[in-house]
């Protein structure tokens, strides 16, 4: 602070400063009684102001209370005002939630990579189920059904009793079910429907029920038609299967387990090979038919029109012929 008395001592002020103090000290004399035992005093934050002096002279400082709390303050002079909230050191880091829904807009939006590091980020800053839940959905999503059936399998095992087990016992039985084995598939959609009966998705608020039975009537009819499409007989599942695993020399059963899903959807894809190989011979087939049945009609035409043409030479090699007697007949008459 800069310390202002009446005698004109002055600790080289500003000039704008100096200016004002030396006009307030002037209306200070004419204003005040001369028995007045007040200073003038410059504040940094105040500016100019009046104190009274102590009994040794010196000026009281008045105590002002900060205008914002020390802990509210912040050192904005090493930092631009436009400075991300995010990059004030001492700043409270984000909760979980907020990388949470923001994995869930790119989860939304199709960008998984991004989805997985916000998943990854809140389970480790506060692990919750429901993180590690979307965490594996965004694994299936990009194509790792192994830390799928990890994670799921984790939850269950970790969180049994939380609101998105039916939710996990869902995602294993979809994994095998993509993975070929159905007879797993159908015994955990089983165990879904009995362990929670009323049970919704987390994600769609879908009854896991309804959801459960459509998705074994699909592998079922998916099954049936196959076998049947690749010549296999009988009436029922059960029996076209072990069809099957007789035929391929396979363990009979009657489930269909991953090896036995496997070898029928591959014996389906060389299926529509040769049935695709087929089409294409009948339709070139087809088109070469054509094209001879055009050109023969060509060669018909031509033909056609080469014998018409020998009869109409035929026709005028006869008049020219009968031309010519008539004329020599005409020549001797005049002889």
């Amino acid at each position: 602070m800069i310390i202002i008395s009446g005698q004109r001592t002055f600790a080289r002020p500003k000039a704008a400063a100096g200016v004002a103090c030396m006009l307030l000290c002037l209306a200070a004399g004419f204003t005040r009684p001369a028995r007045s035992e007040r200073v003038l005093m410059y504040d940094e934050e105040k500016g100019i102001i009046f104190v009274d002096k102590d009994e040794a002279g010196k000026p009281k400082l008045p105590r002002a209370e900060p205008a914002v709390k020390p802990a509210e303050r912040h050192d904005f002079a090493s930092h631009p005002k436009n400075v991300d909230d995010g990059l004030i050191k001492g700043k409270k880091k984000d909760p979980s939630g907020v990388y949470f829904e923001s994995g869930l807009q790119y989860f939304k939006a199709g960008n998984y990579d991004d989805a997985l590091r916000q998943f990854i980020h809140a389970d480790s800053t506060d692990p919750q189920p429901v993180y590690s839940l979307w965490i594996g959905k965004t694994y299936r999503q990009l194509g790792k059904g192994d830390q799928v059936l990890f994670i799921m399998k984790r939850i269950l095992s970790t969180y049994p009793d939380s609101s998105v087990a039916a939710d996990a016992l869902f995602e294993i039985g979809f994994y095998y079910q993509t993975s070929g084995d159905f007879a797993k598939a159908a015994l955990t959609y089983s165990q879904l429907t009995e362990q929670f009966p009323f049970s919704k998705s987390y994600s769609n608020g879908e009854e896991f029920r309804e959801v459960a039975k459509r998705l074994k009537q699909m592998m079922r009819s998916e099954m049936i038609s196959t076998l049947k499409i690749l010549g296999y007989k009988g009436d029922e599942a059960d029996d076209l299967v072990r069809g099957f695993q007789k035929a391929k020399d396979l363990e009979v059963t009657g489930q269909p387990d991953q090896k036995t899903v496997r070898a029928m959807k591959n014996d389906y894809r060389e299926y529509q090979v040769r049935e695709e190989k087929k089409t294409v011979a009948q339709f070139r087939a087809s088109r070469y038919m054509k094209w001879s049945a055009l050109i023969a009609c060509l060669c018909l035409l031509c033909a056609t029109a080469m014998v018409f043409a020998r009869i109409s030479a035929r026709g005028a090699k006869k008049q020219v012929i009968a031309l010519s007697q008539s004329s020599s007949d005409i020549d001797i008459r005049n002889l």
